[in-house]
């Protein structure tokens, strides 16, 4: 498929140009500007209009609130729940942007009825993928930092104090977080050049009887 050589040398670029940068707003900030650049280019296609929109309204909403309402570093709030306000905020981000990518074709159908070229298409999938990767590992850093911070809540002992050195996702978070989000961006940098349909769950049309 061209859609997935095209999505795959623009992903590998993305992953070295994220883990370069090592920043999580330039990151973010590449995603809304490849965004606009899809919607700028593909406005008159639905499909990638609408594929693209609920991730531009995802990386805004990510942008905005982790620049001016939720703060990163605290030398005040203590780390369990600092850590779980920021996983927190993104798993429910990703996992509703997967949710609604999911349901695009049907939300369409139900509230635009004016647009007749509504299809499924083979990007969205991967990008649902890569939001579900995303949701998956937010959910593993809320659960470790909630166990490595347990000290925080209270919990004593041996067996929780030894749990302050849990970093098993921690680790790799990053470099899991960056790739996928490079996976998003390349799908939808690759609408660009090609949109492939996947025709075969297309319904078929109505035949007329005159």
């Amino acid at each position: 498929m061209n859609l997935l050589r095209i999505a795959c040398v623009t992903c590998l670029a993305l992953i070295l140009l994220f883990v370069y940068s090592y920043n999580w707003m330039f990151m973010s900030f590449a995603t809304i500007v490849s965004c606009c650049c899809v919607l700028f280019f593909k406005k008159d296609n639905i499909n990638v209009v609408s594929i693209t929109v609920l991730i531009l309204a995802m990386s805004l909403l990510e942008f905005f609130a982790f620049s001016y309402v939720i703060p990163l570093e605290s030398e005040t709030l203590p780390m369990i729940w600092l850590g779980s306000i920021v996983y927190g905020v993104q798993l429910i981000l990703f996992a509703i942007t997967c949710l609604l990518l999911l349901m695009r074709i049907r939300l369409l159908k139900v509230f635009c009825h004016r647009y007749r070229d509504v299809a499924p298409t083979y990007a969205e999938g991967l990008i649902a993928l890569s939001l579900f990767l995303s949701s998956l590992l937010m959910g593993l850093m809320f659960v470790e930092n909630a166990l490595r911070n347990a000290v925080d809540l209270g919990f004593k002992g041996e067996f929780f104090g030894s749990l302050t050195k849990l970093t098993v996702i921690y680790d790799s978070y990053e470099i899991l977080a960056y790739a996928f989000r490079s996976i998003t961006c390349a799908f939808l940098v690759s609408m660009l050049f090609v949109v492939e349909i996947d025709t075969s769950k297309l319904a078929e049309p109505v035949k007329s009887n005159h």
